[in-house]
């Protein structure tokens, strides 16, 4: 294997979960009255944390505020996704290639923790990674390369010996600037829209080049 540390992006990545994501936010935009549609969704929605999200929607609004609307829009995509949810299409075994082979695995994602655990412990693979960053635990969300420097420095490498595996337009710039060799897993986008963004791109994990990486 080239790289050390293989990071992973949660929702989109880890799990193929953008449906059950929107299909909440449309609900959330109905009761609070705010244009939202699939192209918005796409364009920028995706990779962003909640308090991002959530004072671009209402403004200059509190932590307090944002947790609260947080915890009112993740426990409706929580109750859509509970009895659908399953890993990306041949995720755990390539996870268990990289623990086999004694390489470094973090996930690096803007979700809230409460997603994190939802979706870690719901499917029991938090034992796969060494560290965890969410969006609770940066001051700026994709783009910004923050949440990847974070995961580099946790797991003790340079972040051009690390691949980060990414979805999202926002999480592929933000992997880039940090340094890291980029992934894009083509779920919330097009292998077409993706194209120009990174030089590789895989459907899903049972494409043979990740254990090449």
């Amino acid at each position: 294997m080239k790289h050390k540390g293989f990071i992973f992006d949660m929702d989109g990545v880890v799990v193929d979960n953008h449906a059950f994501h929107f299909k909440a936010w449309m609900e959330f935009s109905k009761k609070y009255n705010f244009p939202l549609n699939a192209e918005i969704y796409r364009d920028t929605f995706n990779g962003k944390t909640n308090a991002d999200l959530f004072r671009m929607i209402f403004g200059n609004i509190s932590d307090k505020e944002c947790k609260q609307y947080g915890d009112e829009k993740e426990s409706w995509y929580q109750d859509l996704y509970r009895k659908e949810m399953k890993p990306h299409t041949g995720l755990l075994d390539y996870l268990q290639f990289l623990k086999e082979n004694h390489l470094k695995i973090a996930l690096g994602t803007s979700a809230p923790t409460m997603n994190v655990n939802f979706t870690l412990d719901t499917l029991s693979l938090r034992h796969f990674f060494d560290i965890i960053v969410d969006g609770t635990q940066v001051s700026q969300g994709k783009p910004h390369p923050q949440v990847y420097e974070l995961c580099a420095k946790q797991l003790g490498l340079n972040p051009k010996d690390c691949v980060v595996f990414e979805d999202s337009l926002a999480g592929l710039q933000s992997g880039k600037s940090a340094g890291c060799s980029i992934i894009g897993v083509a779920t919330s986008h097009t292998k077409s829209e993706l194209k120009s963004h990174v030089d590789q791109i895989i459907h899903d994990f049972k494409d043979p080049t990740v254990f090449q990486l």
